[in-house]
């Protein structure tokens, strides 16, 4: 009964990474913005770029798509 318990229940440290991730992806949309406003096209697509990487692998994360 315990080890069902275990089994199913996420664990503390990949929820903390899934919050981390969105934060990140966050901070990345923020310095792609402040490229954009800046004129510099090449670190608006790179900050981008990354921010829907950081994205995806937290989503992935939150539904169990991807083990992290």
């Amino acid at each position: 009964m315990t080890r069902l318990l275990a089994e199913g229940s996420p664990s503390v440290g990949g929820s903390m990474a899934v919050w981390l991730l969105f934060i990140v992806a966050g901070m990345f949309v923020g310095g792609a913005w402040s490229a954009y406003q800046n004129g510099s096209k090449l670190m608006t697509m790179i900050m981008a770029v990354l921010a829907a990487v950081a994205l995806l692998v937290a989503l992935g994360s939150l539904f169990n798509l991807m083990p992290f």
